[in-house]
């Protein structure tokens, strides 16, 4: 019996050996390689999709107008998350809101591009998100051309008929003096002024 422990644990021992050798060196040494991971062309091919309907959604923009690329590829459920404004919910009243905002604006006076940097699709690829930099071309009130520019987060679904729609629309503008901004609601949070 102890012969045959003996023997069983040298050739495991051994097998071991052989297997993860890396044949490099004055001799054969054991390595910890770790098993290389074959492509999941799937995985890749999804956030591929992904990042081209993104893209179609801005082309949309300089094509359509903003309004109608938003009412094009919002979900009815979609809730924007705009940056320094409360969330608005619904397909309609965030196109309500674009409308009204753009209204008024000449193409050549307000325009909004954007450039994807990356996506991520879920495991079972009905849910994903994107993200990247917009640039928001407008003229401020002076009378002069200004850029805003900003980073976003798309979060999409695959809607029933296997299309990808914006669910949630986050924008975060870059460089906002936050000093200058005044918070006048009334359901706004207020410092305690028991705390020092």
């Amino acid at each position: 019996m102890i012969d045959r422990i003996v023997v069983s644990r040298w050739i495991l021992i051994c097998a071991l050996g052989v297997a993860s050798c890396d044949g490099v060196g004055d001799g054969a040494r054991m390595s910890a390689k770790p098993a290389e991971s074959p492509v999941d062309t799937g995985a890749e091919q999804a956030r591929t999709g992904l990042l081209a309907r993104d893209l179609a959604f801005g082309n949309t923009v300089a094509e359509r107008g903003l309004a109608e690329a938003y009412r094009l590829f919002l979900a009815e459920d979609a809730v924007q998350l705009p940056d320094g404004d409360w969330p608005l919910r619904g397909r309609d009243a965030i196109y309500e809101q674009i409308l009204a905002a753009t209204q008024g604006s000449e193409d050549s006076n307000f325009a909004l591009s954007w450039k994807p940097e990356a996506a991520e699709v879920s495991a079972a690829g009905d849910l994903g998100y994107t993200w990247g930099t917009y640039w928001l071309e407008l003229v401020d009130e002076d009378g002069d051309p200004a850029v805003v520019e900003g980073n976003y987060v798309n979060v999409w679904r695959k809607s029933a008929g296997g299309v990808w729609e914006v669910i949630v629309d986050i924008s975060n503008q870059i460089a906002v003096d936050y000093g200058a901004t005044a918070i006048n609601d009334s359901n706004a949070p207020v410092a305690n002024p028991d705390i020092e």
